[in-house]
């Protein structure tokens, strides 16, 4: 593969974006960068239940939009001063306008850059498949954005689609890890 792409997986908490990504990064020699991962690592867990006051929503906006600011600034670095230049797949919810304007500056600079957006969506994400899934990942030790089928329907809700041209995948319960990676490669390296 000769171009870098920069590839975006978004998506609301539980849609398979992190597995997904793994699967991606792996068959194009990608490096991966997870906006829960970068947020656990330099700003820490989110409080529990913060979506329950409007002082905790607040606080999560504010812990969000430093961990987007941390992404953004990790794909910049990367575009600008990693070499040999790597594919990058960029895994976060992006859920407000604001976000993808953000990236957009970003990538403004390098037009060289082939990039693509994939919506993950689940499949099924009934009230006992959020349950089910989220005592899965309890259970696996996983910590991602979201722990609670409220905070799973509260984050649902305010999803904003993708500004941007977009593929959606269905996920979990309907196609596997592996299918769903191959869909999404399928358009990636589509020209």
């Amino acid at each position: 593969m000769s171009a870098t792409h920069v590839t975006v997986l978004c998506g609301w908490p539980l849609s398979g974006k992190s597995e997904t990504a793994a699967l991606v990064g792996r068959e194009l020699g990608a490096h991966v960068v997870d906006v829960d991962v970068l947020a656990r690592a330099g700003i820490g867990l989110p409080e529990a239940a913060w979506w329950t006051t409007d002082a905790g929503r607040q606080r999560n906006l504010n812990r969000m939009a430093m961990a987007y600011e941390l992404l953004h600034q990790a794909v910049r670095i990367h575009l600008e001063v990693a070499r040999p230049q790597r594919s990058l797949v960029v895994v976060s919810t992006y859920s407000r306008p604001s976000s993808w304007d953000f990236l957009r500056a970003v990538l403004a600079p390098h037009p060289e850059v082939r990039f693509k957006v994939l919506w993950l969506r689940p499949a099924d994400d009934s009230p006992a498949a959020v349950r089910e899934l989220l005592g899965r990942r309890a259970g696996a030790g996983y910590c991602g954005g979201c722990t609670t089928p409220d905070e799973y329907f509260d984050v649902k809700a305010r999803f904003v689609p993708p500004p941007l041209p977009h593929r959606v995948v269905d996920t979990w319960f309907r196609h596997s890890p592996e299918d769903c990676a191959q869909r999404a490669l399928d358009y990636v390296l589509a020209p």
